[in-house]
């Protein structure tokens, strides 16, 4: 082997009470590439802040030559072909990458103090850092040593783990940065792991290289074929290196960017399950993109990107070899969103396949599609160029001429033993099939209908303590926002009918709220007042701008989805269906006959991340956190209930907020559409049955 309208009368009448999945057999689909429109933020260059402050590294010594002859050995065989590019060493707990050893010095608008870590032999590093606590504002900057002018920085999580991109180099430094205001004694964080990458991208390009001047090699680069199919040397676009921590390695294989068929753009990614199949090993995915010759033969790379920040698995099928997820940040501007085609392939067809050989420059192989016996892959036999480890997870493409030349991915490798050879290429490659896969991947994929759908809890990993609840339907989105007032109480606040506007954006009125304490019987009426205004735009690679005014003050931030549990978040869509299948509950809900209250719902796995929209006893707006409702035996949920405290929701820089006890949650599903809840607060329980907002005949569901 070679290595997932609200029309409005109803929001008006919703308003004025405040609060008044199973996916079925997939059809066959096809779609073309595609360059998304504008421009794309890139990940930003920064310099280290101590760069004169001389640190006394953590120095690990070389990899034992047996170690190295071993991979040397596995990446050389036939068969399985994900590309091992390093090692990772456990560094937790050694002197010179503790918490302790941090020395904090002044800097322009806080405080940094910084690691630097060394690994003898090392051609390049990743760092692993272990996250115990963090308030909020803190981040952390990683660089090569030999330029801390090339820093790449990342928002330090308030707990858990946090992989850095590929560093060049044999020392890597890592700097933590606390804003004015947050006490550094507050910051716990540590060095845990080393991945210790016997190749690094410059070495594998020079190497790649030389290989391919070599008589007996036969790799093509992707620009030598650029004159004669400039299409396939498009689809090239679509293609990247794939680098990924798992089982104490650092392996390479290749993926491609795919095009969802409701042209949102979503950074859909498809690779082999052999080489991301859990969501441990999504989470550390890093992308190198226009790895690719400058000219045919070329010495060099044209100008690679590197993307970080991990990915969500959505799909993995080890018995078909398929992997679908979804990148954490955009892919660069010019990348190409690949075409596909969930019919199958038939024997005889021209094919072609466009992968990083040895983790290294892009090369391009043509050549037949040849019957195999078990009918879950695909052979591929070359004419022209071959694969190699590193090439696994590349797409199997057939070129079509109508109404416009393209190539759409088919499949993805598997594994095989094709190489060149001094006569030329001998062997055959095995391939995924797409058409197999297709029910698993039509969810995201598919154009009928579905549609990227933002429906759950967002909020802003710096700034932990306040979030959004966005229920999307057709048209529209209802947004509630939980945050705190200038005196530190809890206070929420709702925008019903957030229009969808020319530019894809959502817009509308915000509105606050006044009731019924949470346990009155019978319930009474709301009250509510205008606030401001509230912006909500999505981007590409699953975050959104926020943008919003109270009494006003104006506030703007970004967010991304809410981690909820161990699980890898759902991926929400459209459906006019019937939910009362579906298994993932995330949603809002509320009681149609109590209108002015409810509970927002973030599901993932066996945990729900559940948020109380209700009233104090003072009439005033309440909000009440479940952050950890765990499935029962009995297929129940329940979990603690809290109360926070935060600072007012215009803070600039934003601080820690404080939780106390408040009581417990219940919930028990009929079906995908109705619940019991039940809930104790400060010792009064309250019961109520529940059902899924809606206002359209196209609702979101989750999976």
């Amino acid at each position: 082997m070679k290595r997932s309208c609200s029309s409005i009368a109803v929001a008006a009448a919703f308003l004025a009470a405040a609060f008044a999945c199973a996916a079925g057999p997939a059809s066959a689909e096809r779609n073309f590439s595609a360059q998304r429109p504008g421009p794309t933020k890139a990940a930003a260059q920064v310099s280290i802040r101590l760069e004169s402050e001389p640190v006394p590294p953590l120095r690990l010594g070389p990899l034992p030559a047996r170690d190295l002859e071993r991979m040397r050995a596995e990446n050389a065989a036939n068969g399985v072909r994900a590309l091992k590019l390093g090692v990772v060493r456990d560094v937790s707990g050694l002197p010179g990458g503790l918490g302790g050893d941090l020395a904090w010095h002044a800097v322009a608008g806080g405080q940094a103090a910084r690691w630097s870590v060394s690994a003898e032999g090392a051609q390049a590093l990743r760092v692993e850092l272990s996250v115990r606590h963090a308030p909020a504002g803190v981040r952390v900057r990683f660089a090569p040593a030999k330029d801390p002018r090339r820093a790449r920085e990342a928002v330090l999580p308030p707990s858990g783990a946090l992989w850095s991109p590929v560093i060049e180099g044999d020392t890597a430094i890592v700097e933590l940065f606390a804003p004015s205001g947050v006490a550094t004694s507050l910051v716990s964080a540590s060095l845990s792991s080393v991945a210790h990458h016997v190749l690094d991208p410059a070495a594998l390009r020079r190497a790649d290289v030389e290989k391919a001047a070599a008589p007996a090699s036969c790799e093509v680069d992707i620009a030598c074929v650029a004159k004669d199919d400039p299409a396939l040397a498009r689809a090239g676009a679509a293609v990247s290196r794939l680098t990924y921590v798992s089982d104490g390695y650092v392996w390479a294989c290749t993926g491609t960017l795919l095009n969802p068929g409701d042209g949102s753009f979503t950074p859909y990614y498809y690779t082999a399950a052999h080489c991301i199949h859990d969501q441990a090993a999504a989470s550390t995915v890093v992308t190198l993109w226009f790895d690719d010759a400058d000219s045919c033969g070329g010495r060099a790379a044209s100008d690679p990107v590197q993307t970080d920040g991990g990915a969500q698995l959505l799909v993995a099928d080890l018995s078909l070899d398929g992997a679908l997820l979804r990148l954490a940040q955009a892919p660069p501007a010019g990348a190409l969103f690949a075409g596909w085609d969930s019919l199958p392939a038939a024997p005889g067809d021209a094919i072609a396949t466009i992968h990083h050989p040895g983790g290294g420059l892009k090369k391009v192989a043509e050549g037949w599609e040849t019957a195999y016996a078990d009918e879950r892959f695909l052979a591929a036999t070359w004419t022209l160029g071959a694969t190699e480890s590193g090439s696994s997870g590349s797409g199997l493409l057939t070129r079509i001429d109508g109404p416009r030349t393209d190539y759409l991915l088919r499949g993805t490798l598997v594994g095989g033993t094709s190489a060149c050879t001094a006569a030329g290429v001998a062997g055959f490659d095995l391939y995924s099939r797409f058409d197999l896969m297709w029910p698993k991947l039509a969810p995201y994929l598919s154009a009928e209908g579905t549609g990227s759908n933002h429906s759950g809890l967002w909020w802003n990993p710096a700034e932990p303590g306040w979030g959004l609840d966005v229920s999307q339907q057709e048209g529209s989105v209802m947004a509630t926002l939980f945050t705190y007032s200038a005196q530190g109480d809890p206070l929420w606040l709702i925008g019903p009918s957030l229009r969808q506007q020319a530019d894809g954006a959502f817009a509308g009125d915000l509105f606050e709220m006044t009731g019924p304490r949470f346990d009155a019987a019978p319930w009474t009426g709301t009250v509510m007042g205008t606030a401001g205004k509230m912006h909500l735009a999505f981007g590409a690679a699953g975050e959104a701008r926020l943008a919003y005014s109270v009494h006003g003050k104006t506030v703007e931030k970004e967010i991304a989805p809410m981690p909820v549990g161990d699980g890898a978040p759902p991926v929400c869509s459209f459906t006019s269906e019937d939910r009362a299948s579906a298994t993932n509950y995330q949603d809002l809900w509320w009681s149609p006959s109590e209108s002015g209250w409810g509970v927002a719902i973030a599901h993932s796995g066996s945990t729900i991340f559940a948020v109380l929209f209700t009233y104090g006893d003072d009439g005033k707006p309440l909000w009440l956190a479940a952050p950890a409702v765990q499935r029962a035996p009995d297929g129940g949920y329940s979990g603690p209930l809290y109360r926070t405290r935060g600072p007012s929701f215009d803070a600039s820089p934003w601080q820690d907020i404080s939780a106390t006890a408040a009581g417990s949650l219940a919930l028990r599903f009929t079906n995908g559409e109705s619940a019991s809840l039940s809930y104790t607060v400060d010792g009064r329980t309250v019961k109520k049955t529940i059902t899924r907002f809606a206002t359209s005949p196209s609702e979101p569901v989750c999976r």
